[in-house]
């Protein structure tokens, strides 16, 4: 199956190659997007992910009415159910301590930035763990669901269009007078610093070429499971062998410019989505790494208070455990399934609100 894949795998490596120079050099760092809305009422960069957004779902539609898009919505967005709210509020918690989202931690990792690496691992442990819960959780949440439809649009059983273009007039609106108060420009005497705005085009972009030419924007999450099933499979094969979320497979489709199925699942399996998004991975790591080393700025970091080291840990599980609960990640909801607008995705950024609310309170509590 991966020999099928190669398109798969060198898209996905371009665009994490791009996202991880984009997001290092400009600090493009959603928790902190979030959290300092939060925490100093500060809402600076949290307008360059909306500038972002805004822009995903403009070149989404013109992409999708020149017919270039085989998925609408992608595969992997499913049927709304409330369990993305619970998931999401977990989720935007583990955020907000461990200082990290799924790719914040990647790029910083690359960087060498230890915390980030610590975050990273922990993220790994708490999807994995989420294999040990599934059957329960998929049991709760059961009778959970809002909607047979994925997105708003086919919820009104209109054309995207309708509810769109209301959408992108209220934001042009705000990008102009943004820029008009020179609110789209952030200060800085970094060395090869790219301004956020920038980095904010540049992810748009990287969403509809991922949707174009895999089928899929960007997601990460289920790989994190999949790398921590790798683990369990050398040390505990039976046990992976007779769990039911390692040995399912969620993810059936035929990819743009491919005529053959491919599946995958979060089992130790190759398949699909070690192609879609291991690919990204390693692409982020390696891109964060090379910007970092091109400027001068790689070296491993790691003296910070043990707290630190303690609260991304635990953060990092609550990430790692959330994300598998809604499920979703941040990158998968905000960034590529509101642009959709995907009922979960919605529903996931509803939840995400008490999380961080939460989050922010621990932290203030600590600096009190």
């Amino acid at each position: 199956m991966m020999e099928s894949c190669v398109l798969i795998i060198i898209t996905g490596s371009v665009a994490g190659l791009v996202a991880g120079h984009l997001m290092f050099r400009s600090d493009y760092c959603m928790v902190g997007m979030l959290r300092d809305l939060f925490m100093f009422r500060n809402a600076t960069m949290l307008r360059f992910l909306l500038v972002q957004l805004g822009l995903t779902l403009l070149l989404l539609e013109l992409t999708r009415l020149s017919g270039g898009l085989s998925y609408v919505p992608p595969p992997l967005m499913k049927n709304a159910n409330l369990s993305s709210v619970v998931g999401g509020a977990v989720f935007g918690l583990g955020m907000v301590l461990t200082g990290s989202c799924v790719v914040g931690c990647l790029y910083k990792t690359g960087a060498g930035n230890v915390l980030g690496l610590c975050a990273f691992l922990s993220m790994i442990a708490g999807a994995t763990l989420y294999a040990e819960i599934s059957g329960w959780w998929k049991q709760t949440t059961a009778g959970w669901g809002v909607t047979e439809q994925v997105t708003v649009a086919q919820s009104l059983g209109v054309d995207s269009l309708w509810v769109s273009v209301p959408l992108l007039a209220l934001w042009l609106i705000g990008v102009a007078v943004w820029q008009r108060r020179g609110k789209l420009v952030v200060s800085s005497v970094a060395q090869g610093y790219i301004q956020p705005w920038q980095t904010a085009v540049g992810m748009a972009v990287i969403t509809v070429v991922l949707c174009v030419l895999t089928g899929m924007p960007m997601g990460i999450t289920t790989m994190y499971v999949k790398m921590g099933a790798w683990v369990e499979q050398l040390i505990i094969p039976d046990h992976v062998a007779v769990t039911a979320y390692f040995t399912g497979q969620g993810l059936y489709y035929v990819p743009p410019f491919m005529h053959q199925q491919v599946a995958g699942g979060a089992g130790p399996q190759m398949d699909a989505i070690v192609a879609l998004q291991l690919s990204v991975i390693v692409g982020i790591l390696a891109g964060a790494f090379c910007s970092a080393k091109r400027v001068g700025e790689f070296c491993w970091t790691y003296r910070v208070p043990r707290t630190q080291y303690a609260l991304s840990i635990a953060g990092g599980l609550l990430v790692g455990l959330g994300a598998r609960m809604a499920p979703g990640c941040n990158v998968w909801h905000l960034m590529g399934g509101l642009p959709f607008l995907a009922w979960n995705s919605i529903l996931f950024a509803v939840g995400l609100v008490p999380g961080l609310w939460l989050g922010s309170k621990i932290l203030l509590s600590r600096l009190a």
